[in-house]
This record gives C-alpha cells, structure tokens and sequence, in this order.
C-alpha cells in the first residue's frame, strides 16, 4: 500500500500545484486577452466551478493520502515517531490548516460570491468583480507559496523515513 499512497500523494501535488500555476500564469492573464469586461468576469466565473474543485480534490488527495502514510509510520516507528517527526510534522499540520483555510475562502467565499455577481444574481459592478477576481488570484498565490514550503517540509521527511539511523524500515 506504500507505493499506492506515494503516487495518490505525487498525484495530488501534480493536480493542486499544476492546476494553480496554470490558474495563475496562464488562464488569468490570458483573460486579458477579451476586450468586454463582464464577458471576462462571466468567463472567469464559469472557469472557477471546473478550477476550484480541481483544486480542493488535489490538496485533498495529499492530505489523505500523507494522512494515512503517518498513520502507517506511527506503527512502523513506535515510541521514536513524535521524536523523529515532531517538529517538521508540527510546521506540516499548521501550513495544512492555512492552506485549507485559504482554498475555502478562495472558493466557497469569494469565487462562489464572484459568480453570483457575475451573473447578476447579487448586485456587484464590474469595479467591484474585478477587485473579487483579484483577490482570488492573490489567494491562490498564497496558496501555491504555502504548498511549496509545505513540500519542501515532506521532502525534510524523506531521509528520516528511508535513511534515518533509527529507522525500523530497514
């Protein structure tokens, strides 16, 4: 099962980081490219119900599979596990709570109220949507630096895991 959940976790990475780097290098700044304002934010709107979810799926995807990866350590390592993961596994935990936080307030507060606005649902002017779409493109910014320092973190975990001098998997 070991492997499975390293390509789920890879998987997921691949999915959350590529998905908002082509959010925001790509798709955004090519928006720019459709002279009518409220077709833009139309056009932004519908693209984020297909690029929210693909998001939220792909940190989903690392947080259960490196959830059941750790469950499988705390056997395998015993009484070393908070001695050998403690601190990295603390910064881990804290970066994963302000990445869901962000990714929820990118996506169920802000792009599901810059969709309503954009379909004249709720009262919003153009000004006000593309201040809302700004703010959705500086939040999945955040995110994509929060997922790097993240991953970097996991990758600190790799010789703990494989070449610790402690390590039961050998």
């Amino acid at each position: 099962m070991g492997n499975f959940l390293t390509w789920l976790h890879l998987l997921g990475i691949a999915i959350s980081i590529g998905s908002g780097l082509f959010f925001v290098l790509v798709f955004y700044p090519s928006l720019k490219a459709i002279p009518d304002p409220a077709l833009r934010m139309k056009t932004l709107a519908e693209s984020l119900r297909f690029f929210h979810p693909l998001f939220l799926f792909g940190i989903c995807l690392i947080f259960m599979s490196g959830a059941i990866r750790l469950t499988d350590l705390k056997v395998s390592f015993g009484g070393l596990y908070y001695s050998t993961f403690g601190k990295i596994l603390l910064w881990k935990f804290g970066m994963t709570l302000v990445i869901f936080m962000t990714a929820s307030m990118q996506s169920f507060g802000m792009g599901l109220k810059l969709g309503r606005m954009a379909n004249g649902v709720i009262p919003g002017d153009l000004a006000l949507q593309e201040k809302q779409a700004r703010k959705i493109r500086r939040a999945t910014t955040i995110n994509l630096i929060f997922l790097g320092v993240t991953l970097f973190m996991g990758l600190k975990l790799v010789p703990l895991i494989h070449g610790g001098s402690h390590s039961p998997l050998h």
